[in-house]
């Protein structure tokens, strides 16, 4: 009889923290800030296991400005291993608010080595306005970024970098268009505008497949032309792509190959080859891009 009073009184216990963390949750969803902290100190009492509790009750209390308290139980989340980056990092705010600089970039620090990468947090939370022009805080932002997109600090899919600004194309002299080459998806890809006097246009998307460990560009024209390019030759400030197309109107195979220069002076050359049997090679489109001076 006694076990059977005794199980009763547990599951009781249960039930009446789980009711306590439910109205926490409403509460927290509604931001009764006081409210939903009382009620996850309640329902901790007998789930002091629950990471994701301690997290919304510092929260709360960081909200409530009881910032000490905060501050030990964002660590009891990260104990838990609820989210640490994201917990070490609202944790941050916490000294930053308090006026304690070197714990608050501390803190971020830390959240930066468990993973945080939300970099726009740290631009837009008005915790950090005062921090927009600190050296070391956009340190930490260029930190927080390279986890967000991991191509950015990757060599290999770096070495194009050259190719990118605002140019002016030449060739002979003779301006023949202007090109538009960004970094797309993180770094993880080169995008290509092309644009003529005329009306012929073009795009390409380049990137570093570590399916062959090649770079690859696809070009695709306006006048319905595709070439898609993989690397054949890389070195410091120059990169060799060749492919094969339709080269007339009788399905003729030809070979394009494709040479970027990087020159001393800031220039880049893009030199276009073409073959028919991939020994001898006719040049054909010799470009030399310029930077576009600023206006």
């Amino acid at each position: 009889m006694r076990i059977l009073v005794l199980l009763f009184c547990l599951v009781a216990v249960q039930l009446q923290a789980q009711s306590s963390r439910e109205a926490a949750d409403e509460q927290y969803t509604n931001e009764q800030w006081a409210e939903a902290a009382k009620g996850y100190q309640q329902y901790l009492k007998t789930n002091e296991q629950d990471s994701s509790a301690w997290f919304r009750l510092a929260n709360c209390q960081l909200k409530l400005g009881e910032y000490e308290a905060s501050l030990k139980n964002f660590d009891r989340a990260v104990a838990g291993n609820f989210y640490p980056g994201y917990t070490l990092y609202t944790k941050s705010k916490v000294y930053a608010l308090q006026g304690k600089q070197s714990s608050a970039f501390e803190s971020l620090q830390q959240a930066l080595d468990r993973g945080f990468g939300n970099f726009r947090l740290m631009e837009q939370d008005p915790e950090w306005t005062a921090y927009q022009q600190d050296e070391k805080f956009l340190a930490l932002v260029d930190a927080c970024k390279v986890n967000t997109y991991p191509c950015l600090s990757d060599s290999v899919r770096r070495h194009f970098d050259f190719w990118l600004g605002e140019w002016d194309v030449y060739v002979n002299g003779a301006k023949v268009g202007e090109n538009s080459i960004t970094m797309a998806n993180g770094g993880c890809a080169l995008h290509e505008s092309y644009t003529t006097p005329g009306t012929y246009t073009g795009q390409s998307i380049n990137y570093f497949d570590k399916l062959d460990n090649k770079w690859h560009q696809t070009w695709v024209g306006s006048a319905g032309g595709v070439l898609d390019y993989v690397e054949t030759e890389r070195g410091p400030g120059m990169i060799q792509f060749q492919c094969d197309y339709r080269g007339d109107q009788q399905g003729n195979v030809v070979k394009s190959r494709l040479t970027f220069t990087q020159n001393e002076d800031g220039t880049v050359r893009q030199f276009f080859e073409n073959s028919k049997d991939g020994e001898s090679w006719t040049p054909g489109f010799d470009g030399l891009y310029q930077p576009k001076s600023v206006e």
